[in-house]
């Protein structure tokens, strides 16, 4: 008996050890750490200059609203440059016209590296920016307060002013959303 018992508490202290584990991968945010690929959209003669910063998540659902995001400013007319958020492209903003950062939210709250990224956010002057984030929990888009704090808070010495702030759940149409995003973005 004495034998049962302590191999059912090496099995459970097993299964503790990788439920922290996966727990730290999520809240380490592995995915955003790896972020430091740049893709440009192709584009004929554009009117401006888009980049899409963004942390692809782990799920992929962020990734898959900054490339909807970057198709829908392609077109309208931006040369768009999708850039990891430690990517050395996303460090450089000077010459663009729109700049948009998102990533996935975890836990009510933007993933570490978005975070990081906006608190130090300075864009170009007279730049279109806007906010995007992904996430399980679906909150109300028109109180713009709640959004912000999911996707977007920013330091209370920030001089960033938001054109467009978007939250998007898997259950709902990203690509509706995406679109919807970039023509209030672009207004």
């Amino acid at each position: 008996m004495r034998k049962r018992f302590k191999i059912v508490l090496a099995v459970f202290a097993a299964l503790v050890i990788v439920g922290i584990s996966l727990l730290g991968v999520v809240i380490g945010d592995v995915a955003g750490n790896l972020a430091t690929g740049t893709h440009p959209l192709p584009n004929g003669a554009a009117i401006g200059k888009a980049i899409v910063v963004y942390d692809p998540g782990l799920t992929g659902g962020a990734k898959d609203a900054a490339t909807k995001i970057g198709y829908n400013l392609q077109t309208a007319g931006y040369a768009v440059l999708l850039a990891g958020v430690k990517s050395s492209a996303a460090g450089n903003l000077t010459g663009y016209d729109v700049v948009v950062v998102g990533g996935p939210i975890y836990a009510g709250k933007p993933a570490g590296t978005v975070q990081t990224y906006l608190n130090n956010l300075q864009p170009p002057v007279n730049a279109k920016i806007g906010a995007f984030g992904f996430g399980s929990v679906k909150i109300d888009n028109t109180k713009s307060t709640n959004v912000m704090q999911e996707v977007a808070p920013l330091p209370s010495s920030s001089q960033v002013k938001f054109d467009a702030i978007l939250k998007a759940t898997s259950s709902d149409n990203v690509n509706s959303l995406c679109s919807e995003f970039v023509t209030a973005l672009l207004k």
